[in-house]
């Protein structure tokens, strides 16, 4: 039994790009886990606030790898997560962002649901806005056309609080994981590193990896949960910024990569000729993050913006096109199944079974 205890080690992931002032509040917090079987490793990219120095002097347990320039949340991650690996102790990489606040029960209750199923590859923390009362996400759902103009789009029970989404409060299946919190089985992140060459995708940069990765974790046949007593707050956005053209961007890029490498034929077509009507509904009605971004940099310079991020996905089709054929041929599981996700993992589905 002691030995089984001290085999579930834990690797921590923090990514950072100068966000020294969030560091203090953030490792004070995960040192202080009631679950003390984990290392933590700091990957900077590139970073000219002196976080390393900072995370040097105040937190000498960090195992720090220094990047030399910002290569993203997709590649930083990937770096750390290779570095976790060679420790033959470590059974569950867990990537936590920078701007989190975490309980100290934390990565106690991660590891206890994840030890629940064989079967389970990643587990989703619930975090909450500086508040702690509101959720901000407890989870991804699956993302289909209905859900882009909602707030907080794939993010499960945001804008929520506990007692208006009871169904949160306990163990239920999700979609993904979100990379603000999330933890992965060794096993399964193996799995991955064999056939792709790497767990989060590096072309994404930053924004929906974990979108993506939860593709590929379920492809494998494995599934993901939300541990409803694994907390923390996070201070949403504080890195690529609230409304800002760099999330609007790679979030619009992105979502078409996502498409490419991960949905059936079908799903594909049918998405590509919605996906028109889609982005005129979500230009054109009221929508708060697109209002935001409007009066941040015009309505023009975000259609450009959109176009742009189009025309790049195109140029990105060939890399896309040949990671798609890995995972289409050596997926686990039936475009039939595939195609129930739309209803399982719907975020309206799974809210309106909590209200």
């Amino acid at each position: 039994m002691l030995k089984k205890i001290l085999k579930n080690k834990a690797a921590i992931i923090i990514v950072n790009w100068n966000g020294k002032k969030f560091l203090k509040n953030c490792l004070t917090s995960v040192y202080k886990q009631t679950y003390k079987k984990f290392n933590v490793y700091f990957v900077d990219n590139g970073s000219i606030d002196n976080s390393v120095e900072f995370v040097r002097k105040n937190f000498p347990k960090t195992k720090i790898i220094k990047l030399d320039k910002n290569y993203g949340f997709a590649k930083g991650n990937n770096e750390g997560i290779k570095e976790a690996l060679k420790n033959r102790d470590t059974e569950y990489i867990v990537c936590l962002n920078n701007d989190t606040i975490v309980d100290k029960n934390w990565l106690r209750e991660l590891i206890k649901i994840a030890r629940k199923d064989k079967k389970i590859g990643g587990v989703a923390s619930k975090a909450y806005f500086v508040d702690g009362k509101t959720i901000q996400n407890a989870g991804l759902a699956y993302p289909p056309s209905s859900q882009i103009n909602r707030r907080g789009k794939i993010s499960i029970g945001y804008g929520l609080t506990d007692k208006q989404a009871p169904n949160l409060n306990k163990k239920i299946e999700i979609f993904a994981p979100s990379g603000v919190a999330a933890l992965y089985k060794r096993s399964v992140l193996e799995k991955l590193l064999r056939r792709d060459g790497e767990i989060f995708d590096e072309d994404f940069f930053a924004y929906g990896e974990d979108v993506d990765l939860g593709f590929r974790i379920r492809f494998l046949d494995y599934y993901s949960v939300l541990a409803p007593k694994s907390k923390l707050i996070h201070l949403h956005s504080q890195t690529g910024g609230k409304a800002s053209s760099f999330k609007a961007y790679h979030s619009e890029r992105n979502s078409i990569l996502i498409i490419i490498k991960n949905f059936s034929l079908l799903e594909l077509l049918i998405y590509s000729f919605a996906k028109i009507k889609l982005k005129l509904s979500y230009m054109t009605k009221n929508n708060e993050s697109v209002e935001k971004l409007k009066k941040k940099i015009g309505f023009f310079k975000i259609i450009c913006l959109v176009i742009k991020a189009n025309l790049v996905a195109l140029k990105y089709l060939p890399k896309m096109l040949f990671k798609r054929y890995k995972i289409q041929r050596n997926k686990k599981i039936s475009n039939k199944e595939i195609r129930l996700w739309f209803n399982k993992f719907s975020r309206i589905n799974i809210e309106n079974e909590s209200q």
